[in-house]
């Protein structure tokens, strides 16, 4: 017994100390396997190929949140006219309305406008072989792990007061590759076109429509604004001294998620002026933070809010950037104000096909209307907060 205990004391110590020794060195080669080094077959890769995942994601930010808060009325013409009283008036110029007995009161007369744009068109081609779409539809409908999957892009607005939480489309099955690039060109045309709604003719191309801050910026519409140099930080009060003073009242506020933030924390402030306070007895666990909708209460009324990533957004440096709020009458008594009006939907049109390939078209034909200048409005302000995006804008 007391050799064998001597044997494993003897045995303990040599496990010991091999752990404290140094790390036993590799061979360089395997005295095992020949030829060295170890090459893989020529034709391997021709063999068991990689497989690609079938699904496919659209890794950039959409923006239709615009396109789809806007209403639209339909026309079969190429142009949409309309008419503006502009006067009303006594003909003698007074303000006039009462007269002496056995006298007629005093005439009046009104004047106003006609008002047009022309409607545009919007889309995009692709052409197409027969054979690579028989091909792409074969793969796809099979186990080689062609694409047959879409995830669509991030929705620019999702989570945000006034944004929007969908984009285009959020997955979508594709069976070969024309049904694949008609979805991705409907993406692309639907985001184009909330653009225009927003900048409109940017580049000076006729060939476009004006969006809101083109109509705003070239005078073709004779906005309220506030005409300050945008210095110092945003007010809730300043703007709600901005919508009070104008006799025409807006009904709903558009501008970038960023400035849209801001202004709905301010009105948050000047609700409660950070008195809230939480009584919770039982000791559970409490959430902070706070929720705003899609709406926001003003000095005028409870007013839509639309939040939308392509309104202009200027670094002012120092932490602070420049932008504009956009209190705009959407509708006044049952009558729109700001709509699109559209000749042609969108719409899939396939072209006359060639020899061996085809070309198809995804396209509308549509302008923006704003309707009644003086209801509209533009507030420029500076806002703290950051001016920078990450992912890719599609389009």
């Amino acid at each position: 017994k007391y050799t064998k205990t001597a044997e494993h004391s003897q045995t303990t110590a040599k496990h010991a100390d091999a752990t404290q020794e140094p790390a036993f060195e590799q061979k360089t080669t395997d005295p095992v396997i020949l030829p060295q080094p170890y090459s893989k077959p020529g034709d391997f890769a021709a063999q068991y190929p990689q497989p690609l995942d079938p699904t496919e994601i659209i890794a950039m930010c959409e923006e239709v949140t615009l396109l789809q808060a806007i209403p639209t009325q339909t026309t079969a013409l190429n142009a949409h006219l309309w008419r503006e009283m502009t006067s009303l008036e006594f003909t003698s110029g007074s303000a006039y309305i009462a007269f002496a007995d056995g006298e007629c009161p005093e005439e009046y007369t009104h004047d106003g406008g006609n008002l047009s744009v022309n409607i545009k068109n919007i889309g995009a081609k692709k052409t197409l072989s027969y054979r690579d779409i028989k091909h792409s539809s074969a793969v796809a409908g099979s186990n080689w792990h062609g694409i047959n999957t879409l995830v669509d892009g991030f929705p620019a607005g999702e989570g945000l007061p006034g944004g929007l939480d969908s984009a285009t489309f959020q997955q979508e099955l594709v069976i070969g590759v024309k049904e694949k690039e008609m979805r991705l060109a409907m993406t692309l045309v639907l985001n184009g076109w909330d653009r225009l709604l927003v900048l409109g003719d940017t580049n000076t191309n006729s060939l476009e429509f004006d969006g809101i801050e083109e109509w705003e910026a070239n005078n073709t519409c004779t906005m309220h604004t506030n005409d300050n140099s945008a210095s110092g930080s945003f007010s809730a009060i300043s703007l709600d001294r901005f919508m009070i003073e104008s006799c025409a009242k807006p009904d709903t506020i558009l501008g970038h998620p960023s400035s849209i933030q801001e202004m709905m924390g301010a009105y948050f402030q000047l609700g409660y002026q950070g008195s809230q306070i939480v009584n919770h007895p039982t000791g559970d666990r409490i959430t902070p933070g706070y929720n705003v909708s899609s709406f926001v209460n003003t000095a005028i009324g409870r007013l839509q809010v639309v939040a939308d990533n392509n309104f202009t957004r200027n670094n002012a440096g120092g932490g602070a950037f420049q932008a504009d709020l956009w209190p705009m009458r959407f509708n006044h008594n049952g009558e729109p104000l700001v709509y699109q009006i559209t000749q042609i939907p969108l719409s899939l049109t396939d072209l006359v096909p060639g020899c061996t390939a085809i070309s198809f078209e995804v396209w509308a034909a549509t302008a923006l209307v704003i309707k009644a200048c003086c209801a509209q409005g533009s507030y420029t302000s500076q806002f703290t907060g950051r001016s920078t995006s990450t992912c890719t804008v599609i389009g």
